[in-house]
């Protein structure tokens, strides 16, 4: 058994290209100074992109090219922080983030499939992939002989493992053999097994995970995985996230919880 922790790492967001969000400025009539502005204070993240696409709601991008609208908030900050606090969440939807996240167990895992609106996911199979070795996270509230019976139990579940893997001819199968040998084998592994997974979710969803799954009454590991979120969605969209607050939890996690709340 190797002893893992959970990992995440961001590894794509939506971008956007500026040269054609000049086009669109054209199109709807806005004038070369507004654009010239909007292109060079603006960058080519997912918040860009919120942005754009509310204003042209309104056709916001200054005042006077919609009748209606004498005058605009240029501030991305102002923007956003109006956007939030009125629970325009639909426009965040426009923009995601995708996540590696590693070594996590099966139990946390079956909770983040839950949360099905805006999001994408892509896990190890195990019907697929036998594991070379049992990762595993232990919890840190176990006391250290909680800690070795749980290695012991796990200990055995990896020797009954090995011992019915090397029974099959593996070597002489077929792909869709090796498949159902495969998933019939891995029944007697422990849920706590670690997997890895790639997750992608809009930023309506993630501000609303990511208030549910660090709250104290979450399951720790879960809490470990959406504090590392967090934690980036944080640095790398400040618009954005720049109303969670963190609450230092006892067990060494974090509870973070926005000021202010979108409509999901």
């Amino acid at each position: 058994m190797k002893n893992v922790r959970p990992i995440v790492i961001k590894i794509g967001e939506t971008v956007v290209h500026p040269e054609a969000l000049g086009r669109v400025l054209a199109e709807v009539g806005a004038s070369e100074t507004a654009s010239s502005k909007f292109l060079g204070t603006h960058g080519t993240d997912g918040q860009t992109l919120i942005e754009f696409a509310g204003r042209i709601c309104y056709e916001s991008y200054e005042p006077g090219l919609n009748p209606n609208v004498t005058r605009i908030r240029e501030d991305p900050a102002d923007y956003f922080r109006n956007i939030v606090s009125r629970g325009d969440g639909s426009i965040l939807e426009h923009s995601a983030v995708s996540f590696a996240i590693c070594h996590v167990s099966r139990i946390t895992t079956h909770e983040l499939v839950r949360h099905r609106v805006g999001t994408a996911v892509s896990q190890e199979s195990l019907r697929y992939v036998r594991p070379p070795e049992i990762r595993f996270w232990i919890p840190d509230e176990l006391n250290p002989e909680q800690r070795k019976a749980m290695e012991k139990a796990v200990a055995a579940a990896e020797k009954a493992y090995r011992e019915l893997e090397a029974q099959v001819p593996w070597e002489k199968m077929t792909m869709d053999q090796k498949k159902r040998l495969t998933s019939a084998i891995r029944r007697i592994l422990p849920d706590g097994l670690a997997t890895n997974l790639i997750w992608t979710a809009n930023h309506r969803t993630l501000r609303w995970v990511i208030e549910m799954r660090t709250d104290p009454s979450a399951e720790v590991e879960i809490r470990m995985v959406f504090n590392q979120i967090a934690e980036i969605c944080i640095r790398d969209y400040p618009y954005l996230y720049g109303d969670f607050v963190a609450t230092d939890l006892p067990d060494g996690t974090k509870s973070y919880r926005p000021k202010l709340r979108s409509k999901v």
